[in-house]
C-alpha cells in the first residue's frame, strides 16, 4: 500500500516522521449504493448542490476561479461585513453554562434588550440553533402553527419535537385566525413566521399576526433574520412594527457578522435557558464576536446606507419593469426573478457569470419554483444596477424556452 510521509518538526534539529495510509477502510456496499444514489438523483434532476470557493474583495466584488465579478448574492445588506474593528481575538472557551459566558456576552444581551424593548435575551452561535431552541418549550398535545414559507430551521426543530406542526398558507391571516379559534383542549399554541421572507423578499403582516395571537392566547414568534437592520424607520426590524412574545435576530445578514439571539420576556427566556439543548451543549459565541456585534449595533440606527439601499431597490424594480422581467412583489433587498424550471435558473446564472455578474440560482426543494435571487446591498452603485438589468433582460428571455 502506498503511503504519505508526514513529518513534524517538534523542536530545532529534531525531525520525527510517521506514515499514514492514503485510503480509508472499504465502505460497506449498502452504504456505497445509498450515497451514490443520493448524488445521482439530484444530478439527474438538475438539483446537484456544489460549493463555490470565492475570494471577496469588498461589498461589491469577489473573485471566482480568477475572474473578478460584481456580486448580487450576499445577505450583507448594509455592507458591514468589511468593517474594520480592531479587536483582540478571544474565544469563549466553553458552554455559556460552564465558563463561556463573558462580560462581552452579557453586555451584548443587555444592549439588544434596550435597543429592541425586551426583558431578556440569549445568544446563539447561529440562527439555525436559535430557531431550534424555542421548540424545546413544546410538549405532546401542543402545536406549532407556522407560515408555509417558514425557514427550514423552524421546520426541522418542529418535526423533532413532540408537538404537532401545522403550516398555514403564506401570510394568510384569515386561515390562521380560524385555526387559532380551535385551540387544543390541554396543550398550548405557538405561532411562527418570518418578518422578511428570505426567498420571496416579501413581508409578513406582523401586527395582524401578533394581535391574533394575543386574542387567542397563543405565543407569537417572529424570525427577524432578514428584517433586522433593514425594516423600520430606524432599521430595528420587526420590533418597530409589532412586539411579539419571542423574537429571533441574526447577525449574519445586515450586521455582516454571524450568530443570533432570542429575545422575549424573562419568563420565556428563562424557560428556554432551562430547556434548550442547543444552548446547553454548544460552546458560546466567541467573545470578540460579541464585541464586534456590539460595536455595529451602535451605528445601526444612524446608518445612512439604508436610504441608499432603498434608492437602489426602487431603481432596480423600475428598470426591470421596463424590460418585462417577472419579479416577485418585494420592496426589500431580496429581488427574486422567477424562472421556468431549475435548468432555466442555472443557465441564467451561468450566463450572468460569463458577463462578470455573480447571482445565485435557487432551485427546489429550497423553493417551490426555481429563480435567480438578486440581492442588493448598500455598496452597489446605480451603474451596477443598469449593468445587471441589461444582462438579466438579455439572457432571461433567451432562456424562456428551456425544456420543462
Amino acid at each position: 500500500m502506498s503511503s504519505l510521509n508526514l513529518c513534524y518538526l517538534l523542536q530545532p534539529l529534531t525531525l520525527i516522521c510517521f506514515t499514514m495510509p492514503h485510503a480509508s477502510s472499504p465502505m460497506p456496499s449498502g452504504w456505497q449504493q445509498r450515497l451514490q444514489q443520493i448524488v445521482t438523483d439530484r444530478q439527474a434532476n438538475g438539483l446537484l448542490r456544489q460549493r463555490t470557493v470565492i475570494e471577496p474583495h469588498n461589498g461589491r466584488e469577489l473573485s471566482l476561479a480568477g475572474q473578478r465579478l460584481l456580486q448580487f448574492a450576499s445577505n450583507d445588506y448594509l455592507g458591514l461585513a468589511f468593517a474594520n474593528e480592531p479587536l483582540a481575538p478571544m474565544g469563549a472557551g466553553a458552554s455559556a453554562l460552564v465558563s463561556g459566558y463573558h462580560q462581552a456576552h452579557q453586555q451584548l444581551e443587555q444592549q439588544l434588550c434596550q435597543l429592541l424593548g425586551f426583558e431578556a435575551a440569549l445568544l446563539f452561535s447561529s440562527g439555525f440553533a436559535a430557531n431550534s431552541a424555542p421548540l424545546a418549550l413544546l410538549q405532546a398535545g401542543d402545536r406549532l402553527l407556522a407560515d408555509k414559507l417558514i425557514h427550514a430551521s423552524v421546520v426541522d426543530a418542529a418535526q423533532a419535537s413532540a408537538a404537532t406542526l401545522r403550516r398555514f398558507p403564506h401570510n394568510n391571516m384569515k386561515v390562521l385566525g380560524r385555526w387559532l379559534g380551535s385551540a387544543p383542549v390541554d396543550g398550548v399554541t405557538m405561532v411562527a413566521t418570518e418578518s422578511l421572507f428570505s426567498m420571496d423578499g416579501d413581508q409578513a403582516p406582523l401586527a395582524d399576526l401578533v394581535a391574533l395571537c394575543r386574542q387567542h392566547g397563543a405565543l407569537s414568534w417572529i424570525d427577524d433574520a432578514h428584517g433586522f437592520g433593514i425594516l423600520g424607520a430606524q432599521g430595528l426590524g420587526a420590533s418597530e412594527i409589532a412586539k411579539p412574545d419571542l423574537l429571533t435576530v441574526t447577525f449574519g445578514k445586515a450586521l455582516g457578522a454571524s450568530g443570533a439571539a432570542l429575545l422575549g420576556s424573562k419568563a420565556v427566556i428563562d424557560a428556554i435557558l432551562q430547556s434548550s439543548r442547543h444552548y446547553t451543549y454548544s460552546t458560546a459565541m466567541p467573545a470578540d464576536l460579541a464585541q464586534r456585534i456590539s460595536l455595529r449595533l451602535q451605528t445601526i440606527q444612524t446608518c445612512d446606507k439604508r436610504q441608499h439601499l432603498k434608492q437602489l431597490i426602487a431603481e432596480f424594480r423600475r428598470q426591470a419593469a421596463v424590460h418585462n422581467l417577472p419579479l416577485l412583489p418585494s420592496s426589500s433587498p431580496i429581488q427574486p426573478l422567477l424562472c421556468q424550471n431549475a435548468e432555466h435558473a442555472s443557465a441564467l446564472a451561468l450566463q450572468l457569470r460569463r458577463e462578470g455578474l455573480f447571482v445565485a440560482a435557487i432551485r427546489p426543494p429550497t423553493v417551490p419554483q426555481a429563480r435567480v435571487r438578486v440581492v442588493l446591498n448598500a455598496c452597489h452603485r446605480l451603474d451596477d444596477i443598469s449593468r445587471l438589468v441589461v444582462a438579466l433582460a438579455t439572457h432571461y428571455h433567451c432562456g424562456e424556452g428551456a425544456d420543462e
